[in-house]
């Protein structure tokens, strides 16, 4: 049994990968930043709204939109002027604005609300400083942070209800996104429980951690950063998972897994 279960979730070379940071971003399965679509030019640079929303639109039709505590960092921007819209996404999740004002110089309204451009932008924004820098835990903390996203998420994925699984991750996450929505942003790994049982792949292994564990800036947070893999039979399963200091505890808001040969 566990040899099947070894070919099922890691067999046939496949890369099986799975990003989300909901309330900072959000990717599912094989997304990747930029719409591939550049957008008009007029709608390039960074924005900031009369209520306080901010986003970036590069010119290779990625993005980045921030309004209050949910946003979308590396996304893509799709424009329809014919349907007078504005999209910022990731796997298609993310806000979508009624343009009421195409760009006139330096100047669009949005959903109602007058935006005002302070300079093109190409490249990703600048990550906003945080003088508290938290500590790296113990190995044995971050042995233990990792197996149980490994083991949450493949609860949920079995069961098909994220609904503890919501619990778990960071306010940020839980406010940007229902446990209905991650169902359906999860569909696929669902719909193939059987070759996603990652609870059964890792339950007896440890963690090898490379590179070293980091506090990184995510957005306007410091993230711990675990990246590495678990050294499963045939093909490792790596990850490159992240967390919020929440309340005193770390909570998810960031997860890509895929598998790699030996």
């Amino acid at each position: 049994m566990k040899n099947i279960i070894n070919r099922t979730f890691f067999g046939r070379n496949a890369t099986i990968s799975f990003l989300f940071v909901l309330g900072i971003f959000f990717v599912v399965g094989f997304a990747c930043g930029g719409s591939g679509t550049p957008p008009p030019s007029q709608y390039v640079g960074s924005w900031t709204g009369a209520d306080g929303t901010t986003m970036t639109i590069r010119s290779d039709g990625s993005a980045d939109y921030k309004s209050g505590s949910s946003s979308v960092s590396g996304g893509g921007v799709t424009i329809d002027e014919a349907a007078k819209t504005l999209k910022i996404t990731f796997a298609s999740l993310g806000p979508t604005f009624k343009i009421d004002k195409a760009p006139d110089g330096n100047q669009m309204t949005l959903d109602g609300v007058v935006f005002k451009k302070g300079g093109s932008s190409d490249s990703k924004s600048d990550l906003k400083s945080d003088s508290s820098t938290p500590e790296i835990p113990s190995n044995d903390r971050l042995q233990t942070l990792v197996k149980t996203t490994f083991m949450d998420f493949s609860d949920a994925v079995q069961a098909g209800d994220f609904t503890d699984f919501h619990k778990t991750v960071a306010k940020v996450w839980q406010e940007d996104s229902s446990a209905d929505e991650m169902k359906t942003a999860f569909k696929s790994f669902v719909d193939n429980k059987e070759s996603y049982n990652f609870k059964k792949a890792v339950a007896s292994l440890d963690a090898t951690f490379s590179p070293s564990p980091a506090i990184e800036k995510v957005s306007d947070l410091n993230a711990l950063v675990l990246k590495g893999y678990y050294p499963t039979k045939g093909q490792r399963a790596n990850f490159d998972l992240k967390y919020t200091k929440e309340d005193g505890n770390w909570k998810l808001i960031g997860v890509n897994i895929k598998t790699t040969n030996q």
